[in-house]
């Protein structure tokens, strides 16, 4: 059953045509569960009916033709139950709606299965059967099985039909997550794409002398790649083991699996497309023989396949041209894909992986440019080239829209713009609320981006330097004299300001390229301070190039991140003086050293409820409300999956940062927020209510916030805040506080 299940999946998946796809599925289903009759149905929100797209067994002529509403029928009871229904008499059952032009009449089982992606009723599938019998256990769970594994393929295949007609007005609409606002129009880049059969879309092409040439220009990398694994194993494998090597150049040869490739590329098929019918049909003939030996030769159809796959994906990046305007694509936007890319071209980010919160997400923010997180609905190979709009308002994604559309957006680009700059006109002025109340907005940097610097006067300085991002940019790890003039650049860029030094903080979402890290669960594994202290002779070196660097300017603060227990806050002052006297020693103890403040994150929950012992080791602590969120939630934050339950407006978020602030209120602790949710309005009416004076965040976010605070009474904030705290959803914090906003006529001037 699982072979066959996989099958069906696979062929719906590779079929380019939808509607051939269907068509297949249904035979399939029928011959594979021995049943009469196999339907498919699916859904049209804008209609709020099921159109039937294919069927094997009922009348053929009813195919697009007929529909059934939502609220009608055993079709739309599947879908309104979201769940299975079996009957063995199915036209007595008081939902049974009579069709006529289906022809049914002679079926009476039936077992309908919903189609379900992301909570959203997608179809519903259905089997028949003359007899009247209730169908078992078996082909019930094969059906459910099959409607879950079908959901993600159909959600491709229909988008795959949308961009095959670009030319046409309809456009395909993507939806993510937010990661960073704005509105951008540009061209899809994919980035380090991975050679995948399944992400190759199915595209014409009108040069197939172009075509043949990046085809043979592939096969002769191929081979050349075969030649030399050969005369690497060559001594250590027999000869019938190497003898695979001569079966992949056979095969390659145009009397083989060439020849069908080539008459693909002369039908009018790209090189990728060809190559891709052709090394699947031959796969599939060698899964279906009954030898085992033959059966393991589709394996190495797609092994060489896969290769070939490669070296084409590999050329075309070398030739492509960048346009102006970059829609930068990948599965997991990094920094140094950002480093690729000149800032001039790049737009808009799109992350087919990834949360609100993840680092992609931060690096967008930082950068000011829109980022949808999360999207699905279009493998990655499938983006490039295409021409996309990119709304990081509402999250989503338009591929190949309309220029009335684009016009539109252009509209709203105009309206960002136009609010952007009443912000920039209150920068040069005191942060401070509509009852005199204080605050500081400082910025987070690390990004290595030259205008993180250029507003530094109209700052409190530097709330989050991520030191990470330079060593992530490298191919190893910066040496203690590259550290020093880097960190340097910063400290002298905000004098008389303090600039906080994060200490290393890498594992989690953000692996160094030269330390690889392998773990099931790297949240909650080896990362941040823990990483640092098994690794001494790392965490002296930063310390030491911060020090160093700190000679003159006098305004570095030390933050350690990921701190879970006191043990780890003395064993990091333990080093930080071990490395204080080894610098002051190599400058003969002339006093020209300074001290820094160090500082901790409070991010780790479990550090929430030791404050008290906390603020008798340390100068300061910050609030790093992203990872907080992340282990207070139990939510994976670059998992799209659960992305929609990430949510630090969570009642349960607000509550701990409530507490905190009354905490470190009493013990006099200096304290300040340096996650996401300081560049969000919302987030700073809530914090502000709380007592938080001190918030740290992107550049671009500042002048918004600054104006925000210029326009709110933070005694009337306080009146807000039990109301808010009582909140059972975030979805209701977000209208209580917004409709307090809406009050004082700031909603409609924030975006928020």
């Amino acid at each position: 059953m699982l072979g066959q299940l996989r099958r069906i999946v696979q062929d719906v998946a590779q079929e380019p045509s939808l509607a051939k796809a269907l068509s297949g599925l249904v035979s399939n289903v029928k011959a594979a569960l021995k049943t009469e009759c196999c339907s498919v149905y699916l859904a049209d929100y804008t209609q709020q009916h099921f159109m039937l797209m294919a069927t094997d067994g009922l009348n053929p002529d009813a195919v697009g033709n007929v529909a059934i509403g939502f609220s009608e029928g055993l079709i739309g009871w599947v879908g309104q139950r979201e769940e299975p229904i079996n009957l063995a008499q199915a036209h007595l059952h008081p939902r049974f709606k009579v069709t006529p032009e289906v022809s049914e009449d002679c079926f009476s089982a039936f077992l309908g299965c919903p189609i379900i992606h992301h909570r959203k009723v997608l179809g519903v599938l259905s089997i028949q059967q003359a007899a009247s019998r209730v169908f078992n256990e078996d082909e019930e769970s094969f059906l459910v099985t099959l409607g879950v594994q079908l959901a993600s393929v159909l959600v491709n295949a229909e988008m795959r039909q949308q961009v095959a007609r670009p030319q046409q007005s309809h456009v395909g609409q993507l939806q993510g997550l937010i990661g960073s606002p704005g509105i951008a129009i540009g061209e899809g880049v994919v980035l380090e794409p991975v050679a995948d059969f399944d992400a190759v879309s199915m595209r014409q092409s009108d040069d197939p002398e172009r075509e043949l040439a990046a085809f043979y220009r592939a096969v002769k990398m191929t081979k050349a790649e075969f030649n030399r694994l050969s005369q690497r194993m060559d001594g250590h494998l027999p000869a019938d083991a190497l003898a695979i090597f001569d079966v992949y150049h056979q095969l390659l040869d145009a009397a083989s699996l060439g020849r069908e490739i080539e008459q693909q590329i002369h039908e009018g098929w790209c090189a990728k497309s060809a190559l891709k019918r052709v090394v699947e049909r031959f796969a599939r003939q060698f899964d279906d023989m009954d030898d085992a030996y033959l059966r393991e030769r589709g394996t190495d159809i797609r092994d060489l396949g896969q290769r070939v796959l490669n070296h084409l994906l590999d050329s075309e990046q070398r030739q492509y041209k960048l346009p102006n305007d970059v829609v930068l694509v990948a599965d997991n936007v990094t920094a140094s894909m950002l480093a690729e890319i000149p800032r001039a071209q790049l737009v808009a980010i799109v992350s087919l992986k990834g949360s609100v919160n993840s680092h992609a997400a931060i690096m967008a923010r930082a950068l000011g440019i829109p980022a949808v997180m999360g999207v699905d609905g279009l493998p990655l190979l499938q983006w490039q080239g295409q021409a996309l709009v990119v709304d990081g308002h509402q999250g989503q994604v338009l591929v190949s829209p309309a220029e009335a559309i684009c016009q539109e957006y252009r509209q709203l680009m105009n309206k960002d713009a136009e609010l952007n700059a009443r912000y920039q006109s209150e920068m040069h002025l005191p942060c401070q609320s509509l009852c005199s109340v204080p605050f500081e907005l400082m910025v987070n940097s690390g990004l290595s981006i030259e205008s993180e610097f250029l507003h530094a006067d109209s700052t409190d300085g530097v709330g989050l330097y991520r030191t990470e991002f330079p060593f992530i940019m490298r191919s190893r790890f910066p040496s203690e004299l590259e550290q020093i003039e880097l960190y340097r650049k910063v400290l002298s860029a905000y004098p008389q300001k303090p600039v906080i030094m994060r200490t290393l903080d890498v594992g989690g979402d953000k692996p160094l390229p030269y330390f690889p890290i392998a773990e099931e669960n790297p949240f909650l594994g080896w990362r941040g301070i823990r990483l640092t202290l098994d690794h001494p002779e790392i965490f002296l070196v930063q310390i030491r190039a911060m020090l160093k660097a700190n000679i003159g300017c006098d305004n570095l603060h030390i933050l350690l991140p990921m701190i879970s227990d006191l043990s780890e806050v003395d064993e990091s002052m333990r080093l930080i003086r071990q490395a204080w006297f080894e610098v002051d020693d190599e400058f003969n103890s002339e006093g020209i050293v300074p001290k820094p403040k160090v500082g901790v994150m409070i991010e780790v929950p479990s550090i929430m409820f030791q404050l008290p012992e906390l603020a008798q080791k340390v100068d300061f602590c910050s609030i790093g409300t992203n990872d907080l969120t992340q282990y207070l939630l139990a939510v994976d934050r670059n998992n799209p999956r659960v992305g929609n339950l990430y949510d630090a407006l969570h009642p349960s978020v607000l509550r701990a940062l409530y507490q905190i602030a009354q905490q470190s209120q009493g013990l006099q602790l200096p304290i300040s927020i340096c996650g996401e949710v300081a560049a969000d309005p919302l987030g700073v009416v809530i914090l502000a209510a709380m007592g938080y004076q001190r918030f740290s965040m992107n550049q671009r976010n500042l002048a918004k916030i600054k104006w925000l605070i210029r326009r709110i009474d933070v005694s009337e904030l306080r009146l807000l805040l039990p109301e808010v705290l009582a909140c059972a959803s975030p979805k209701h914090v977000r209208q209580q506080v917004q409709r307090f906003l809406d009050q004082k006529h700031l909603l409609n001037q924030l975006r928020a």
